[in-house]
């Protein structure tokens, strides 16, 4: 059922591409017709105050993100925090505050929300604070965090697993409304 939405970029923080955040993102992306950007398949370095990483492939994402309405950052829950892809990935977000302020003023009033996924019901209190700000601080709109999990005896597709992608999907209609 793809309602063929380019307005959501999908990003997936997963370090395995068959992990189970990378599933649950690919299986929303192909749901709403929408692109599904791999962060583990990109070549994104840490923040430089230099600014010698600029040409890697973190400014041509930012272009993509400026390009939807909403986007939907997916990683899984490692010591109680996001992957490290997804952390660099945010910390990138600094040049979009320097050396590209063009692209930063242009997820202004952009929805962000955020999908974790755990091996538990929850993912830990606090845990989307750092998405949460970086959004208000963008002038972006937090549309929130949704957290999914599998257990070691779940696999993707089951009835379980599928409740909790559905409300996910339905979550994601009622924000691009």
């Amino acid at each position: 059922m793809s309602v063929n939405d380019q307005r959501i970029l999908f990003i997936s923080g997963s370090s395995r591409r068959d992990g189970n955040t990378h599933q649950v993102m690919s299986h929303l992306s192909e749901l709403f017709g929408s692109e599904l950007v791999d962060l583990a398949a990109l070549d994104i370095s840490y923040y430089d105050y230099d600014h010698e990483n600029e040409h890697d492939d973190f400014m041509p994402l930012a272009e993509k993100m400026t390009q939807s309405s909403v986007i939907v950052l997916g990683t899984p829950v490692y010591w109680y925090t996001m992957s490290a892809q997804m952390k660099t990935f945010l910390d990138r977000w600094s040049d979009l505050l320097t050396i590209r302020k063009d692209l930063g003023r242009k997820l202004k009033g952009k929805r962000l929300l955020l999908v974790s996924c755990g091996s538990w019901e929850v993912s830990g209190e606090g845990f989307d604070l750092p998405f949460q700000q970086t959004a208000d601080y963008m002038d972006m709109t937090y549309a929130g965090h949704f957290h999914t999990w599998l257990t070691d005896k779940e696999v993707f597709g089951n009835d379980n697993v599928q409740k909790r992608v559905t409300l996910l999907q339905n979550t994601i209609k009622h924000i691009i409304g």
